[in-house]
């Protein structure tokens, strides 16, 4: 049996961007079925979402 190494690369996806190429009700749902990794070529991919933080927020973060 061959084995396989787990891909650990990650990257943070920038909102507007996701906004701009899905529009806007575009559910969130639905974003780690429209990706694939760059580095592998998987589709087998996890996305986690991250609110700012009030400190963000204050500072005029995205």
């Amino acid at each position: 049996m061959k084995s396989v190494r787990r891909c650990t690369w990650n990257y943070d996806l920038d909102m507007l961007t996701l906004v701009a190429t899905r529009g806007r009700d575009f559910p969130l749902s639905l974003v780690a079925s429209r990706l694939r990794c760059p580095r592998c070529g998987s589709r087998t991919v996890t996305v986690l979402f991250m609110p700012p933080t009030e400190g963000d927020r204050r500072r005029g973060a995205a």
